[in-house]
């Protein structure tokens, strides 16, 4: 990327281009600028170059997930999660640093847009936004509030990243839940958070695969307390929905994405592997927003196209 913006910059013939561009200029400024630029640019298309990009681009085109797949799916979502927790349609747009501004990861992870925003890439960002902004409001009639948020969302995505695997889409469905409320200590709100989260996504998954499907808890819990809140509720959890509970203490991503503890969901016919189904664990998203150490957050995410084609395996 450096040697690429070195010949950028050369052929522009402004030295310090892109300082001018991300520092110097007012976010609106630079807004008017790309419009002119884009607007300069697409009057100058033809419908041949339209079609052209729109057929070999891998950002373009219809997704091989039917309306009824995803009606289904999303049906049998919000008839699983618990009863406070509210099912969110969300924009298609966010704040521009939605994810890089709170998670390390660079802003390469999402799709920018002239109008200082991003396509959005990762709804459970998003939703953590929702939560902030509600966590807010609770604590201003009650600074220590023990309710819990509960916010979740289906939501079409994009993800610019080349990725090496194939079969990878740049574009998908993904259900995502969060939970954020304040620590209650000991881990309580880890615990009650777990309850509602993977509750959640195993009642539906039986309820969208039926009883043949094995199902697996994996969890990365860094530096556990004795006993352990946390890992009660997933004994619980995986007991209450004839799961298997396998521990992975090596998941770099405990220390690395989340705060400590993370956890994937399997699942898999009999017979067959177990397969990653969701993906979650806690993040310091809303402690950062809110300037409150004291606030939690706990995340997950689902992608539903690939949901559906591992119920067509079973089939």
């Amino acid at each position: 990327m450096h040697a690429l913006l070195e010949r950028i910059v050369a052929a522009s013939g402004v030295p310090n281009l892109v300082d001018i561009l991300a520092a110097r200029l007012s976010p609106t400024d630079l807004q008017s600028l790309l419009l002119e630029v884009y607007d300069r640019r697409s009057s100058v298309r033809s419908p041949a170059d339209l079609l052209a990009d729109y057929e070999r681009g891998r950002f373009f085109g219809a997704a091989s997930l039917t309306p009824a797949a995803a009606a289904e799916w999303d049906t049998i979502l919000v008839a699983s999660v618990t009863p406070d927790c509210q099912f969110l349609t969300l924009s298609p747009m966010a704040p521009l640093g939605a994810c890089a501004a709170v998670a390390p990861v660079g802003q390469s992870w999402s799709v920018p847009t002239v109008r200082t925003g991003e396509v959005v890439s990762d709804a459970t960002n998003v939703l953590a936004l929702e939560a902030a902004l509600l966590r807010r409001a609770a604590a201003k009639h009650d600074p220590k509030t023990q309710d819990i948020v509960q916010l979740a969302s289906t939501h079409r995505v994009v993800r610019p990243q080349a990725y090496a695997k194939p079969g990878l889409l740049a574009h998908f469905a993904l259900s995502a839940m969060v939970s954020a409320g304040r620590d209650r200590g000991s881990f309580g709100f880890e615990a009650a958070a777990l309850h509602a989260q993977i509750g959640a996504w195993l009642t539906a998954y039986r309820r969208y695969f039926g009883p043949k499907l094995r199902l697996g808890i994996s969890y990365t819990l860094l530096r556990p307390g004795n006993p352990d809140a946390r890992l009660e509720a997933l004994r619980a959890l995986a007991q209450a929905h004839n799961a298997e509970l396998i521990e992975d203490a090596e998941r770099p991503a405990a220390s690395g994405y989340y705060a400590g503890f993370c956890f994937h969901l399997l699942g898999g016919w009999p017979g067959g592997e177990l397969r990653q189904l969701a993906d979650g664990g806690m993040v310091d998203w809303t402690a950062k927003l809110l300037g409150n150490a004291k606030e939690r957050l706990l995340i997950s995410g689902c992608g539903v196209e690939g949901l559906v084609a591992l119920r067509g395996q079973g089939g």
